[in-house]
């Protein structure tokens, strides 16, 4: 199926559509292809590794950036990972460790966030405040018998913070210290992982086969589009340095542009 007979096209968000969340400067061929896709009546959704942001501010900075975007096509790591316990335990007990966005996500689709024992899952997220208390419990609650979950699967990323700009880590990096205090391998429910690109194009009502992703990242976009069977494009961004752990999964576009632009004559 060629690109002109796609369906949905699901975007990255941070490098792709804008520079990031903290810096929402828009892409400006990114623009063009979102206007274009638009006037040939494509579905278009975003899914970002993003989860230290809820759904709706996602969505709100991807408005003023210029996309037209409905919010029930907004989708992030911390949405998949509230999905993903609810749709296993609906009385599961929760300890997360994250900045508020996806304690937010969480709280909405109804997960029992607690503090105290018992837990069934602890879920990591980037938390630029995290405390060794918080760090500790969770390995306790882990050797104990609870799930561990990581929202998504990025080893650092740019961001500001309390007003300083600079790279930070991620949620795979704080999980890591957990896995190596306990033995126990985390859940990745982000990019790279295929199961947040399945669920996500499930909810939206979509065939693997009508979709393509949108990324910038080979090891987080490509990867995860890839292993969930879709058609992947590469836009090749000078400032892509986040990092991720995309274990042996398939790095190979099918499309490579140096501008988004690029795609427009093929659709």
């Amino acid at each position: 199926m060629s690109l002109e007979d796609k369906k949905l096209w699901l975007f990255d968000v941070d490098n792709t559509l804008i520079h990031d969340v903290e810096n929402p400067k828009p892409f400006s061929d990114s623009q063009k292809l979102w206007k274009h896709l638009n006037e040939k009546g494509k579905e278009l959704a975003v899914l970002t590794n993003v989860g230290r942001l809820s759904a709706k501010q996602v969505n709100v900075i991807l408005v003023e950036a210029g996309y037209d975007l409905s919010l029930d096509r907004t989708l992030t790591a911390g949405t998949a990972a509230a999905g993903y316990i609810i749709s296993r335990n609906p009385d599961g007990r929760c300890f997360l460790i994250s900045e508020g966005g996806a304690r937010d996500d969480f709280v909405h689709y109804g997960v029992k966030l607690a503090h105290n024992p018992p837990i069934d899952y602890v879920a990591i997220g980037a938390d630029r405040g995290l405390t060794y208390q918080h760090l500790n419990f969770a390995a306790k609650m882990v050797r104990s018998g609870a799930a561990l979950i990581c929202i998504s699967g990025s080893r650092d990323y740019p961001g500001e913070f309390l007003g300083h700009r600079d790279e930070f880590l991620g949620e795979r990096s704080i999980v890591a210290a957990i896995e190596d205090a306990t033995g126990v391998e985390a859940t990745i429910v982000g990019k790279p992982m295929p199961e947040i690109v399945r669920e996500s194009i499930m909810l939206l009502g979509f065939e693997k086969e009508d979709v393509v992703l949108v990324g910038d990242n080979p090891a987080s976009d490509v990867a995860g589009g890839n292993a969930a069977g879709l058609t992947t494009v590469l836009v090749n961004r000078p400032d892509n340095i986040v990092s991720f752990d995309a274990r042996n999964l398939d790095m190979e576009p099918d499309y490579a542009v140096d501008s988004l632009e690029e795609i427009i004559p093929m659709v």
